[in-house]
């Protein structure tokens, strides 16, 4: 199963949770409103093969996929590193404002430092956090 397969389900539905939230925020003009219902009904329409799959699964048996989703985050946030930090370079480096680089690379490199600890000690003692938590989760 591949890292969109097991993320589409709680991805998706922590976006519709966002959209219903932006839907009722009076200070949005309706164009931005229907603009990100557009967005949420094409991604879900381009997903739903997957996202249906994940709601079977949770249906099936939701602490397993709780704690499939925990590891795929994890891979998840590290592809997503991979794609911002050149992003975030070059937003730096045309940026109008020291205030928004003084504060953007301090909370960027200790997040990433945090993550790559974090990471490593996932990949390194994978069995055991899995153990840990798989017995937290299954406990409840």
């Amino acid at each position: 199963m591949s890292l969109l397969d097991q993320l589409a389900f709680p991805i998706l539905f922590i976006w519709f949770i966002g959209l219903l939230l932006s839907l009722f925020r009076k200070d949005l003009e309706t164009h931005w409103k229907f603009f990100f219902f557009l967005v949420f009904c094409f991604y879900m329409v381009q997903f739903f093969p997957e996202f249906w799959a994940g709601v079977a699964r949770w249906k099936e048996s939701p602490k397993r996929e709780l704690l499939s989703w925990l590891g795929s985050m994890g891979q998840a946030i590290y592809v997503f590193l991979f794609l911002l930090w050149p992003l975030v370079l070059i937003r730096i480096y045309y940026s109008a404002s020291n205030n928004l680089s003084k504060t953007l690379i301090p909370v960027l490199s200790y997040g990433t430092v945090v993550y790559w600890a974090l990471f490593f000690m996932w990949t390194y003692y994978t069995k055991e956090w899995y153990k840990f938590i798989e017995d937290y989760i299954m406990s409840k």
